[in-house]
């Protein structure tokens, strides 16, 4: 890749101020069961390489997976710089890489027969476990290399690799269709099938039995499967580009307290094994730990080059995207500060409530404001410090910050990596009043 790329910024000299290439090479090899049965296994290959230039002062892009191409790549890069956006930055230069731990060489090794394996030994644990659960296994492998090179003498290169394993199950119950799953992902081989399935199994038992809530407010436990909702939120409000156009509600307020005084979260892309790791982002920046919250007071923003710019700041090293696009600003790896208790002691805390481990719908919330209302997926009641049963027909609903101010009672002291629309590790977290409608 390394001549391509040389080859591309060296056609553009004379013609633009500066450019810059990015380029993937990637392998992935995914193995899917569906309904406990193997249905594809695949070995997919692909190579993207995308050119950023600024000609008098403006940004030219073009991207192309074709790399005997690379004059028409060049020619309309130059031609899109003549309607493209005013460049606020210059190119980055070498800087002080913090090395990233973001490759597993053993994965290199992991073949589909391992990977085919593995799915038949779930199902198998969980015909005896679950048996009415029809089952979809999905194990991928993947392999990247990324290469970063621009105008100004930065010449970086990168290998990443990647492992998820997911498991989901659909069954009919006494209490109509129950969807339940779980998985990890990670740039590590981790074979957890056991603990995956072990969960799985006791999801499905506990939600044999149906239970009911009445619409009101009461205490509720989002578990470390549906933070994701809540960080999704906080992820939007602290993203520069959202600031720069003054949409985030937390515009104007560093320094400010926003959040209870037992949160602080981290933005850390050198977190171990972490899918939104890496030692450079995606414009060549070094990346390093940034705190967005200590202790519920505002302190940054993530910024990549262009938006840094615009506000008169400097970039964060969160330029995020892929070769076919401009980067914007996007968080790595939020990690969310544990708290003492634990979920075991939080759940017999509760007279009566609800834990949450996943919704439905959440997604087209106003999460940018913080605004969110969604059906519970997988919740069940708790009465008297004790699991009830499978909750249904039940809407939850608030605003994140109102809630992570003003109704958060306390973070567990275990924290999980979860990826469902970022990169989060995370707690449980309890809240003590929460908008629930029920029949």
């Amino acid at each position: 890749m390394k001549n391509f790329i040389d080859t591309v910024l060296s056609k553009c000299r004379g013609r633009v101020q500066s450019a810059e290439v990015i380029a993937f090479h990637g392998q992935s090899m995914p193995v899917e069961f569906r309904t406990g049965k193997l249905h594809s296994v695949e070995h997919k290959e692909s190579t993207g390489l995308g050119l950023r230039v600024i000609k008098e002062g403006r940004i030219g892009f073009s991207s192309t997976t074709d790399l005997s191409k690379l004059d028409q790549l060049v020619d309309n890069a130059v031609a899109s710089a003549g309607f493209g956006q005013k460049a606020f930055f210059e190119f980055p230069g070498k800087c002080a890489v913090r090395r990233a731990k973001v490759y597993d060489p053993k994965l290199e090794k992991y073949t589909s027969d391992q990977a085919i394996a593995e799915g038949k030994k779930n199902i198998g644990t969980l015909k005896q476990k679950a048996p009415k659960l029809k089952l979809d296994v999905t194990l991928r492998k993947g392999l990247t290399e990324v290469y970063i090179a621009n105008s100004k003498g930065l010449d970086v290169a990168y290998q990443k690799s990647g492992f998820s394993h997911s498991i989901s199950g659909m069954a009919v119950t006494p209490n109509g269709l129950l969807y339940v799953g779980d998985g990890r992902s990670g740039c590590q081989l981790t074979r957890e099938g056991a603990k995956i399935t072990g969960k799985i199994a006791k999801l499905y038992r506990d939600a044999q039995k149906p239970a009911t809530v009445a619409t009101g407010k009461m205490p509720v436990i989002f578990s470390t499967d549906a933070a994701y909702l809540l960080w999704m939120a906080i992820g939007m409000g602290v993203n520069g580009k959202q600031v720069q156009k003054k949409a985030s509600p937390l515009t104007g307020k560093i320094g400010q307290q926003i959040l209870n005084k037992k949160i602080t979260i981290t933005d850390d892309p050198g977190y171990e094994y972490a899918v939104g790791s890496s030692p450079y982002d995606d414009e060549g920046v070094c990346t390093a730990k940034l705190k967005l919250f200590d202790k519920g007071v505002l302190k940054n923003f993530v910024y990549d080059l262009q938006t840094a710019g615009m506000m008169g700041e400097k970039s964060t090293g969160h330029g995020s995207r892929d070769f076919s696009s401009l980067p914007s600003p996007g968080a790595s790896n939020l990690v969310i500060k544990p708290g003492t208790a634990k979920l075991a002691g939080m759940i017999k805390d509760i007279k009566s409530g609800i834990i949450v481990y996943d919704f439905l719908g959440a997604g087209q919330s106003n999460l940018l404001a913080g605004d969110f209302s969604a059906n519970i997926a997988l919740g069940y009641k708790i009465e008297n410090g004790k699991i009830a049963g499978r909750v249904k027909d039940v809407m939850i609903s608030g605003n994140v910050y109102d809630m992570l101010r003003d109704q958060m009672v306390e973070l567990s002291d275990d924290q999980e990596l979860v990826v469902s629309r970022g990169s989060f590790v995370t707690p449980a977290v309890m809240f003590k009043d929460v908008n629930i409608a029920g029949k």
